[in-house]
């Protein structure tokens, strides 16, 4: 009102548009009725200022001007709300957010106001909501990308839209023509229905503040399509709004989408050295993250961000992770556990490999193979405390030969699952090697002169002629009645026996199973004279030590079990001759046509060899299997090598 005169709707005027805002509109209406926004404002008694503030006098006093729904036009004109933030609608967004010295606009939207309208030229075009918002980069009715204008500043008054269109006017033609195009965005599209007060309970984001939601999505996108350390102040708009897009297709459809990108960002690190940490992994997201802490509407995003981040990253233990501090370490790397356990980076690598925990570690360096750290957190602490294989030697007086066989038959556990490889670097517990000599010594009488037939256990394996393993066995599996401590001695050799029942334990025991090499060539029919040493080689038969008791010594042979199993899993060229009654060039025919080759390379055993389940297989599939015909077979052969069969 100006003095006691109420406001009275102009009587020229144009209809308010949706989501036209109320600085808009009454510049708008302003130019109109042939005056400047400032000049309108003050001739109306409306103070700019209460205008650019958007106080609700002002936008009731420009409602009633312009006859115009004031529900509408408070809706969609941007409010503060403190220092911090400004409210459209029902949403909140940051204060910088809204674009409050400037706009943006479509110049083919304002040649489209151009023609719908009557009236002064500068009057016709309206300033559209989206035109202030700096989440809009692009048009999306037209599909390109925005201009950017330059009003002219004055302190405390809202930019005047219509004087600063009015200057870009006579090149709008022009810049209708060669804006740039844009991509549809869905990010826009979701910003708007949020300003229009639609969700979508499906979508992810849509329990979230917008202006958190919003800000995440181009952080997140930055992050996924750049570097982590991307000087933002390089990107134009359309990096800005393609990364915009981006967050929002991964963000909006939930927590399993965004840990599937954190975990394409933890991959990209496989290769960089240094420090793993998430800001340097997660990048503008991160960093957004980490300056809102404070801010309750991010807490689902840093929750979801923070809870990946503990789960695969080796963050040190006293780390703060977006405001949580980290008690204990939750992953473990190759360097880490080696740190912590005082064990070396290779000894910790192939235990990670052995028990099958970590990620693909081949090719990768130590600081970025990585495990969960529950997983191995009993070897870790075992290790700092753990003995070498020459300390127990040393401490315990037992000999390597007799040491082996113990960590081998499993009477001595290691720390780290190292018993079934025989040059692993064994590592031992103080505990399980106390509890190892515990046994031996189970039941021992204390000795101070020993009978001449009371000997060590080295020197009762001699007289006995036993093999290690079978000394092991009568001292563990408490076959002895009579075992004794020797006073004055320590350790292992401290250990007596009685020779005498040694003998008789030994003698009492299985005789010979294994098989010399020559009984190989027996038992398995087609191998040639060499080929027994050159497959126990390749481990496809075991070498044993047995006693014999035709020799009266301890023999190597090979085991009965190993060339049992060697006998049910293949089959000679020889045995499939005589049972097909065919020469063996033809077996090999016949075999090479329906795709079966040698299981090992003649060459090498010296011998032919098939599968013979594979060979069973086909007997069942063809009873005409055996049938040779010269012309068919070698017809098969060709089609199954493409040369022609020898």
């Amino acid at each position: 009102m100006k003095g006691d005169r109420p406001l009275l709707e102009m009587a020229w005027r144009y209809p308010l548009e949706h989501r036209e805002t109320a600085s808009g509109f009454a510049s708008r209406l302003a130019a109109l009725n042939g005056r400047s926004l400032r000049k309108f404002l003050w001739e109306m008694a409306v103070r700019p200022r209460d205008l650019d503030r958007s106080e609700e006098l002002a936008i009731q006093a420009v409602a009633i001007l312009g006859e115009a729904d004031l529900t509408d036009l408070s809706r969609y004109t941007p409010r503060p709300l403190d220092t911090r933030f400004w409210g459209i609608g029902n949403e909140k967004l940051g204060r910088l957010s809204i674009n409050r010295t400037y706009f943006r606009f479509c110049p083919r939207c304002v040649s489209e106001d151009l023609r719908k309208y009557d009236g002064p030229v500068a009057a016709r075009p309206w300033l559209r909501l989206e035109w202030t918002v700096g989440f809009f980069r692009s048009c999306t009715r037209h599909h390109v990308f925005f201009d950017v204008t330059q009003p002219a500043r004055r302190p405390f008054q809202p930019f005047d839209f219509t004087e600063t269109l009015s200057e870009l006017l006579p090149a709008l033609a022009t810049r209708a023509e060669s804006a740039e195009t844009a991509p549809p965005s869905p990010f826009q599209d979701w910003i708007m229905n949020r300003l229009d007060g639609l969700r979508d309970s499906g979508n992810w984001l849509d329990d979230l503040e917008l202006h958190a939601a919003a800000q995440f999505c181009e952080a997140l996108g930055l992050s996924s399509l750049h570097e982590p350390k991307v000087r933002t102040t390089t990107l134009a708009p359309a990096d800005w709004a393609a990364a915009a897009d981006e967050g929002y297709r991964i963000v909006s459809k939930g927590e399993v989408s965004l840990r599937a990108l954190l975990a394409r960002l933890n991959e990209a690190q496989a290769s960089t050295r240094g420090v793993w940490g998430p800001r340097d992994t997660y990048g503008y997201a991160y960093g957004l993250l980490q300056k809102t802490v404070d801010d309750p509407a991010y807490e689902k995003l840093r929750d979801a961000v923070r809870r990946f981040a503990i789960e695969t990253m080796p963050l040190e233990p006293g780390m703060d992770v977006l405001g949580h501090v980290l008690a204990d370490r939750k992953v473990h790397t190759i360097r880490t556990a080696s740190k912590d356990s005082g064990a070396h980076a290779l000894t910790i690598r192939k235990l990670f490999q052995r028990k099958g925990l970590a990620n693909d570690g081949a090719g990768l360096m130590d600081h970025r193979v990585t495990v969960d750290a529950d997983e191995i957190s009993n070897v870790v602490k075992s290790l700092k405390s753990a003995m070498t294989t020459p300390q127990v030697e040393k401490l315990t007086g037992i000999p390597r030969l007799h040491l082996k066989e113990m960590i081998s038959a499993g009477y001595l556990q290691t720390v780290a699952d190292t018993s079934n490889r025989s040059y692993a670097k064994h590592r031992f517990s103080p505990a399980a090697v106390d509890e190892l000599m515990d046994r031996l010594f189970l039941g021992a009488a204390d000795v101070t002169e020993p009978d001449p037939r009371q000997m060590s256990v080295m020197a009762a394996r001699q007289v006995a002629t036993a093999t290690v393993s079978q000394m092991l066995a009568f001292l563990f599996e408490q076959k002895l009645q009579w075992k004794g401590r020797l006073a004055g001695v320590d350790g292992y050799r401290s250990l007596l026996v009685d020779a005498d029942e040694i003998t008789r334990l030994v003698r009492t025991e299985q005789t010979k199973t294994g098989l010399t090499k020559d009984e190989v060539l027996d038992f398995i029919p087609g191998m040639g004279k060499a080929s027994p040493q050159v497959f126990i080689d390749h481990d496809h038969l075991t070498m044993v030590e047995e006693f014999n008791p035709e020799a009266r010594r301890v023999t190597k042979v090979v085991s009965r079990e190993s060339a049992e199993e060697f006998r049910r899993t293949y089959v000679s060229l020889g045995e499939l001759s005589g049972k097909s009654g065919l020469h063996h060039k033809r077996v090999r025919l016949l075999l090479r046509g329906v795709g079966i080759e040698t299981s090992f390379d003649p060459d090498v055993f010296g011998c032919f060899f098939y599968s013979r389940a594979d060979v069973q297989r086909g007997e069942r599939e063809s009873l005409q299997f055996w049938h040779y015909d010269k012309a068919s077979a070698q017809k098969k052969a060709r089609k199954q090598t493409g040369t022609n069969p020898t």
